[in-house]
């Protein structure tokens, strides 16, 4: 079996097995056929995704070879795949009026998924098109062109393994976070009917929740790996031999700008965190 193959297909299998270990362990407060739901979403938006983006990853190579059934059908890009995933659900999740948070218990196998695979684009070598710029570091891979070149996709595994244990310190402080504001609410509930008559310095619901910008709130596991990753991949693709096509950023990089922009808020608050 070619290893591209074997790494993908098992990068699913291994992400879905996390995935649902995960959903066990933190009781996902979504009913099963929402999730489902946004499943389907995620996976369709992907699919497409994955697919246009690597189209406009060189729209000048793309545009000659429109009548190539496989140049069409062979590349995909997980940037797109997380970017257009992340449309699509958002999208589902306003059209059945869902407003909770539905990505943290995704970032952990996402980011699990993502490492086995590039096992497979890193065997796969030339071919597989995620090979680096040559060099000469001491750990310099030839890929079968006799070129010294840096290894992204070693990079990549490195990342991502270094972020899980990250994204599980995140997820259990959420998960603590939420058995907090629980507690408290039913802790008030018990407490005295006449709001006027409690003690305005007793903890209640309301002072949980407001404390929450000191804290993580649900949906930040999968946005603190978004914004880590799309970081990433924004200055790792310097070293790719990818086309330029405004700015000195290639297209797989500019979409990475598009969704820093889109979390900016959320990482002005984790900074925030930082200094309070």
């Amino acid at each position: 079996m070619h290893p591209h193959l074997f790494f993908e297909a098992l990068s699913y299998i291994v992400a879905f097995a996390v995935y649902l270990a995960l959903r066990r362990r933190f009781h996902d407060p979504i009913s099963t056929p929402l999730r489902w739901a946004v499943i389907a979403a995620a996976v369709a938006g992907a699919a497409f995704g994955a697919k246009l983006l690597y189209w406009l990853e060189d729209p000048q190579l793309t545009w000659r070879n429109l009548h190539d059934p496989a140049y069409l059908v062979g590349g995909k890009t997980i940037v797109g795949a997380l970017v257009f995933g992340l449309l699509a659900v958002e999208l589902s999740k306003r059209y059945i009026g869902l407003r909770s948070s539905t990505g943290d218990l995704y970032a952990i196998p996402l980011a699990l998924g993502i490492a086995i695979g590039r096992i497979g684009c890193f065997l796969t070598g030339l071919s597989d098109n995620t090979y680096g710029t040559p060099t000469n570091l001491p750990w310099a891979i030839n890929f079968g062109d006799g070129i010294p070149r840096h290894p992204p996709q070693l990079y990549e595994i490195l990342f991502l393994v270094t972020l899980i244990p990250i994204l599980s310190r995140v997820l259990n402080k959420i998960s603590c976070q939420n058995k907090i504001v629980i507690l408290s609410g039913a802790a008030a509930s018990r407490s005295d009917a006449d709001a006027q008559s409690k003690d305005p310095a007793s903890p209640d619901a309301t002072t949980a929740v407001a404390g929450s910008s000191h804290s993580f709130l649900p949906g930040d596991a999968f946005k603190f790996f978004m914004v880590a990753y799309m970081s990433f991949r924004l200055l790792c693709d310097f070293i790719k031999p990818y086309p330029r096509i405004f700015l000195g950023l290639g297209g797989i990089q500019w979409a990475c700008v598009l969704i820093l922009l889109y979390y900016s808020r959320d990482i002005a608050r984790w900074l925030r965190m930082r200094t309070t």
